[in-house]
């Protein structure tokens, strides 16, 4: 039932990896993939790596991949300033995964000694978050910035269970200025839309494989693509088989992604 689609967009935790641990059959996978001539792009909220960063810790899983088959929030946050406010000056809310993606298309950083100048805060997920962050986040806000959310994913799935998401560091900035953020990341069309664009493919075309019902499967479905939901991450099959909200009811629901070179006969 799949073979006709050409491509295939990956999420990475939760879908191709928990933490360090591959998901058995992840590589196999992909390769069977690419072996059939489909196009394959990893997209990811997780902004805390670069997409070189990523690309080598897919290899390091016998997993293929370069720059180009990467996207993460940080990426499609930087493309979505520079597209919609030309080169802004940022305060980050993150650490160098976020950073050089900014920096990279020509973004300007500013420290804490010239808070007041920051356009935006950027905030994603930050292993190095602390009280002063976000007290240097509210004064650039409280100075006239606006609040921008590479994503608000609550958690990330790890090894043995779950971490706080950007979203809780959003939140934590959101509340304390009343800031409402203009978000970038999974299921806002922003990153589909590069991500597709990326492809060269058409939604209808392109399949949408990811564990979380509320930003992978409503990407996929936001836009009119085929939607997978795994059950290797967040979600749980109970919840996925309850769900009433039409643009969070996946197409199909695997165990993982391995059952996928089965749907391709």
């Amino acid at each position: 039932m799949l073979r006709d689609f050409r491509a295939f967009v990956f999420d990475l935790d939760g879908c191709i990896y928990r933490g360090s641990i591959p998901i058995p059959g992840a590589a196999e996978t992909v390769a069977h993939l690419r072996k059939l001539g489909k196009k394959i792009l990893f997209l990811t909220n997780n902004a805390t790596r670069t997409p070189e960063q990523y690309a080598e810790k897919l290899k390091e899983m016998e997993i293929e991949a370069d720059v180009d088959n990467i996207l993460t929030s940080a990426t499609a946050t930087a493309i979505f300033l520079s597209k919609k406010y030309g080169k802004a000056t940022i305060f980050p809310v993150g650490g160098q995964g976020l950073v050089q993606e900014l920096e990279k298309t020509g973004h300007t950083m500013v420290a804490a000694h010239e808070i007041e100048k920051a356009e935006f805060v950027v905030a994603c997920l930050d292993p190095d978050f602390t009280y002063e962050k976000l007290n240097l986040a509210c004064q650039a806000i409280f100075s006239g910035a606006k609040l921008i959310a590479t994503n608000i994913d609550p958690t990330i799935p790890v090894e043995q269970g779950f971490r706080p998401g950007a979203g809780a560091i959003v939140a934590a900035i959101s509340a304390a200025t009343g800031a409402k953020p203009e978000i970038v990341g999974k299921p806002f069309e922003h990153i589909i839309k590069i991500a597709l664009a990326r492809l060269g493919t058409d939604a209808r075309e392109t399949v949408f494989v990811g564990d979380r019902l509320d930003t992978d499967i409503q990407a996929g479905k936001e836009v009119g693509g085929f939607t997978i939901l795994v059950l290797t991450g967040s979600t749980k099959r109970e919840a996925a088989e309850k769900v009433d909200n039409p643009k969070q009811k996946p197409n199909l629901i695997l165990p993982d992604i391995s059952y996928i070179p089965q749907l391709l006969i």
